[in-house]
């Protein structure tokens, strides 16, 4: 061996082993196994660097085995929307909305993927963990809406194990007997929760503080807890084990002092730390043990074992190993927004509280713990939420003591509620009665006004910014602490990147529907705004917030609205809550859209078209706009054939452009042949969705643009499609081709 060779400090290796695993992260498309043996050769030969090398590629190499263990368990493409009888087990608690379920299943025959999402329409069967059916699926191929600065659902899809999504066209039960005893107790505790307790709210907060069972928020609670900074106390996650494990160990540290003799053959603090592990994996299980939790009971076994082991004088060497075990376990966890805020919080508080010359007092201490916390994670929940809630700190301030004292509490109720309903309910009515005085204090607090910060600094920003805090947070004494100041203030003014060669338009993938981001030099114009739909996908927050903040945009000049069907309006809630819109048009509220309406911005010159005053039908009031520079767009929304010869009628001389956002997504009832012959676009984009229903775009209407010798793309096969001139030609960027990762799905014509 090359002396010296490995001699390598264990935290450097794991921090190339995490480089490892980001670099796989990285990859468009996973390398052949041919590949990674020849990468491996050279941890074998004696160099100096070899331990480093072989740290990486072990990191590459772990993230591409699981990758492809997942990716090889995927429901083909070509088998799309095929249905399948498929026998097997409720794997997670159902959540019902009204006469609809959602839940896994893991099917029993291995031809299919291992875990599927399933949903089951307008159902009034009772659905229960646990349970064996034997369903009629309807298989789909995980696919999702891809947009720079978007919510990527393939890829949280992929780091679920989901190999498909399906539905329930038919369904009866299996004679196998319920198996999973773990999942079935969550169940039981569950029902007998909502028995117990009448007031929903309440009753949602119990079971999700107890069996990790959120399924009883709704979206509003959801963005209560989201703009107060509260979705950490109510998911379990590792504020709620650590809480659990403290009390079990005080516990456990007391009853085993109370006999003599027991201490004599085991110190009373090390049962307190025995007691703390396996009551906090107990509550582990209890909870589901979903990833997130894993994670966090992973970590505390490793930190309490580090204590047995009387090895916690180093804590940066005991916060690597935890952080080595997780990815150990699953590499892909390393794109998960829980890892890296919970691992960040206890980094920032080894960060703070050793080394110091002198502890704060308690309350001096919770105030700057919180401080601390909400300036160290602000970069990490800006790059993965698009924006941060101001009044968090001062919400947690008092949330997370009354957690602390309300987690064990609620527990205890349950339990002794489950064991005597006569002498549990007392005290379960007590917790039920402090959750509802929490989430009105959460409502009141969720009514201030701007609580929620949009923005989305570049990634340079972020990493400076986290230079700051680890400046500002140094020990006194230190010449350089006023400069982590300085770092922090670029994220208050993101930097605004300005369109080419006059202006650019962006077709967003926002599946079925229609959104177009219309940017000119000083201005920005949104031409409806997708799709949203209840408890489920919203395209203003998913999908157009994040790309004008992911572009350094807070503010929208034009919220132009085509007509008020959903797959257009939908999203306008959303825009107006997290941008700030100067002006609409279209909107029931504001201004009519009407022909002849005009404007110029820097340079730029923007005309309606369509509708006059003529009554028409939904799709046929949608309003047209034609936008011309140094090239020209037509935005069409959902006119059919009736609207377009009203347009050949008046604006004939005025509906040629080279690029047209397709009529109706390219429905048979719009394109005409004389419309598609007048605009001869040189360009067409049609906002539809991977293999919708609907068959959109048509193949008539697709060979009437084919046949002038069109570009033609599909939002839902190339996701967000951006076009601009450059030079003399048209320059079309195509999100999904330009930026797919291995687990998503490729751009298609």
């Amino acid at each position: 061996m090359y002396p010296g060779s490995w001699a390598v400090d264990l935290r450097a290796l794991i921090l190339f082993f995490t480089a490892g695993v980001l670099g796989a992260h990285g990859l468009s498309a996973l390398p052949p196994p041919s590949w990674l043996i020849l990468a491996s050769l050279p941890a074998l030969l004696p160099w100096r660097g070899r331990a480093v090398w072989a740290a990486t590629v072990l990191g590459a190499l772990l993230t591409v085995w699981r990758a492809q263990g997942l990716l090889d368990e995927r429901w083909p493409a070509d088998r799309h929307g095929t249905d399948h009888w498929v026998a097997g087990t409720v794997v997670s608690l159902p959540e019902r909305e009204g006469e609809n379920w959602n839940f896994l299943f893991e099917p029993h025959d291995e031809q299919f993927p291992r875990r599927l999402s399933v949903s089951w329409y307008r159902t009034q069967a009772l659905l229960q963990g646990g349970d064996c059916w034997r369903f009629e699926l309807r298989l789909r191929t995980p696919h999702g809406s891809l947009n720079p600065g978007g919510f990527d659902y393939e890829g949280w899809l992929f780091r679920q194990g989901i190999g498909a999504r399906a539905t329930v066209r038919k369904a009866e039960r299996c004679t196998a007997a319920r198996s999973a005893p773990v999942l079935r107790l969550r169940q039981d505790w569950v029902g007998r929760i909502r028995q117990a307790v009448p007031e929903a709210r309440a009753a949602a907060m119990l079971a999700a503080l107890t069996v990790g069972d959120t399924s009883g928020f709704s979206d509003s609670d959801w963005d209560r807890f989201r703009v107060t900074g509260t979705s950490h106390l109510v998911a379990i996650s590792g504020f709620n084990i650590a809480i659990v494990a403290g009390v079990a160990f005080f516990l456990c540290r007391w009853l085993w002092s109370l006999i003599p003799r027991l201490c004599q053959w085991l110190p009373a603090q090390r049962a307190g730390l025995l007691g703390s592990a396996l009551l906090a994996g107990a509550y582990a299980l209890l909870a589901g043990f979903e990833p997130p939790v894993q994670r966090a009971v992973l970590m505390l076994w490793i930190v309490l074992g580090a204590v047995w082991m009387h090895r916690l004088s180093e804590p940066s060497r005991v916060f690597a190993l935890a952080w080595l075990a997780v990815l150990l376990l699953d590499p892909l966890a390393i794109t998960s927004p829980g890892l890296w805020l919970s691992f960040g919080a206890v980094a920032a508080i080894f960060y703070v509280s050793l080394g110091r010359l002198r502890a704060p007092g308690l309350w001096h201490g919770l105030v700057f713990l919180q401080l601390l916390l909400a300036v160290a994670l602000a970069p990490l929940t800006l790059y993965f939420f698009q924006g941060a809630s101001w009044i968090a700190p001062l919400v947690n301030l008092v949330a997370v003591p009354l957690f602390v004292v309300l987690t064990p509490w609620v527990l205890g109720a349950v339990l002794l509620y489950l064991l005597s309903p006569e002498l549990g309910q007392p005290v379960l009515d007590s917790a039920t009665w402090a959750l509802e005085e929490i989430h009105v204090g959460l409502d009141w607090a969720a009514q201030l006004p701007d609580l929620w910060l949009p923005a989305s600094p570049p990634t340079v920003t972020l990493v400076l910014a986290l230079c700051g805090v680890a400046l500002l947070f140094a020990p006194r004494g230190l010449p350089l602490r006023p400069l982590g100041a300085i770092c922090l203030l670029p994220l208050l003014a993101a930097p605004v990147s300005s369109p080419r060669n006059g202006f650019e338009v962006a077709a967003l993938d926002v599946g079925q529907g229609l959104a177009v981001v219309v940017r000119t030099r000083h201005h920005t114009l949104l031409y409806d705004a997708g799709p949203a739909f209840e408890n489920g996908f919203d395209a203003g927050e998913s999908v157009v917030a994040p790309y004008l903040l992911r572009l350094g945009l807070r503010r929208l000049d034009l919220l132009f609205l085509s007509h008020g069907d959903n797959d257009h309006s939908g999203g306008i809630a959303s825009v107006r809550k997290l941008l700030r819109v100067n002006a609409e048009i279209g909107t029931p509220e504001t201004a009519v859209c009407q022909d002849g309406m005009a404007w110029v911005w820097d340079g730029v010159r923007f005309e309606v078209l369509h509708p006059d005053d003529t009554r028409y039908s939904e799709n046929n009031a949608s309003c047209v706009l034609k936008i011309s520079g140094p090239f020209s767009v037509l935005l069409a929304g959902d006119i059919e054939a009736a609207a377009e010869a009203r347009l050949l009628r008046d604006h004939a001389g005025a509906l040629r452009a080279e690029v047209l956002i397709a009529p109706h997504h390219g429905s048979k009832t719009s394109s005409t042949s004389a419309f598609v012959e007048e605009v001869h676009p040189q360009v067409v984009v049609y906002g539809a969705g991977w293999r919708n229903q609907y068959r959109h775009p048509r193949p008539e209407v697709r060979a009437r643009y084919a046949a002038l010798g069109a570009l033609q793309y599909i939002t839902g096969n190339s996701g967000a499609v951006r076009i601009w001139r450059e030079a003399n030609d048209l320059a079309v960027e195509e999100w999904r081709r330009e930026t797919a990762k291995f687990w998503n799905a490729k751009a298609e014509q």
